[in-house]
């Protein structure tokens, strides 16, 4: 398992990438005829990278794919697709321009800044450097939200340094229009700010109730540890549940599962929609080949509705309208709570 490439963690691939990388800059520094004069440090920069570029394509092709090209259609619409970090900007703009502001705002402003000072004169070479890292990181958030994280981080540099240049300003020429523009700078350069204007629009202009919690206390999303006391206090076993239960059923429990969000759990996801989306007859089958002894249902959340909308004669569907199998039996004290516990009759 250690030799086998994995294009999105470290194994053969990054090693292979990262040793010929090192050796072969070593080389060039080393070698005086290499970098003798500045076109040919850059050749002998041109032919690493060719030789880098053939080692790719010719010992790691599948790198060069799209992260999740090999992805189970059935996977990517019923689970990828609905992950939060992994959508684009453009979808974010599409259905929750709120968490745009939150998530691209501070990185806007920072590319913004940048473009001002290339067109102003004055740049430096650790500008160049901090816009490389900025612009790339913005794109690649551009992608996947979750690449914001970075541009978020990055942007922190020319933000800081825009504060400090309105703080000499302020100390120069201290008045109350200078101190409220650098409170306004200030502001505008802090992402939680952002975070908690998004937050407050979600909340005041969505009626929906997609969350944790529903405002009653009720753990809606069924995430907290208390949800799954009960459980915790049943004999170890193998629990059917939905992919987002997963993680929380291994964390606060002594079960095992099949489903969980990882995207390399590809047969274990795949069994568990099997087992909710198709019959009542079809899910006793799977569940009595995989020795399964509990179904966990979370009716709250956004997966076990999406699974339910989208097979309505399923057996989660079901399930969520309190149609039991005579196969099932009621975990006694589950009934209407957050997750509700149902045991496999022996024999059924």
């Amino acid at each position: 398992a250690w030799g086998q490439a994995q294009c999105d963690a470290f194994s053969t691939v990054q090693f292979v990438v990262a040793a010929i990388a090192g050796t072969g800059l070593a080389a060039i520094a080393s070698i005086e005829p290499a970098g003798r004069t500045r076109q040919r440090g850059i050749a002998s920069l041109g032919l690493l990278a060719l030789i880098l570029g053939a080692v790719v394509v010719l010992l790691f092709p599948q790198c060069l794919a799209a992260p999740y090209a090999n992805l189970d259609p059935r996977l990517r619409e019923l689970w990828l697709d609905h992950i939060d970090e992994a959508q684009s900007l453009f979808k974010l703009l599409a259905e929750d321009p709120a968490r745009v502001v939150a998530r691209y705002a501070t990185p806007l402003i920072a590319l913004v800044l940048m473009a001002l000072r290339l067109g102003r004169g004055g740049w430096r070479r650790q500008d160049s450097l901090v816009g490389a890292l900025l612009v790339v990181a913005f794109i690649v958030s551009a992608w996947q939200v979750r690449g914001s994280t970075f541009s978020i981080a990055f942007a922190v540099i020319p933000l800081a340094a825009w504060i400090a240049k309105w703080r000499q300003r302020a100390e120069a020429s201290p008045s109350r229009g200078v101190a409220l523009r650098m409170a306004a700078v200030w502001l505008v350069s802090v992402n939680a700010v952002w975070t908690g204007a998004a937050a407050a629009t979600s909340v005041a202009f969505d009626d929906s109730n997609t969350g944790a919690d529903n405002g009653d206390g009720t753990d809606v999303a069924c995430q907290r540890m208390a949800s799954f006391a009960a459980l915790g206090r049943l004999p170890g076993t193998t629990v059917l549940a939905i992919s987002n239960l997963g993680s929380p059923i291994l964390a606060y429990s002594g079960h095992r599962v099949f489903a969980g969000p990882y995207h390399r759990n590809v047969a274990g996801n795949l069994l568990a929609l099997d087992a909710f989306l198709g019959s009542d007859a079809g899910a006793k089958t799977i569940l009595a080949d995989h020795h399964v002894g509990l179904v966990a249902l979370c009716p709250g959340s956004a997966e076990s509705k999406l699974l339910a909308a989208k097979a309505p004669a399923g057996f989660l569907a079901g399930l969520m309208r309190g149609s039991v199998p005579e196969w099932l039996e009621p975990v006694a004290g589950t009934s209407g709570a957050a997750v509700e516990l149902y045991r496999v009759r022996p024999g059924g």
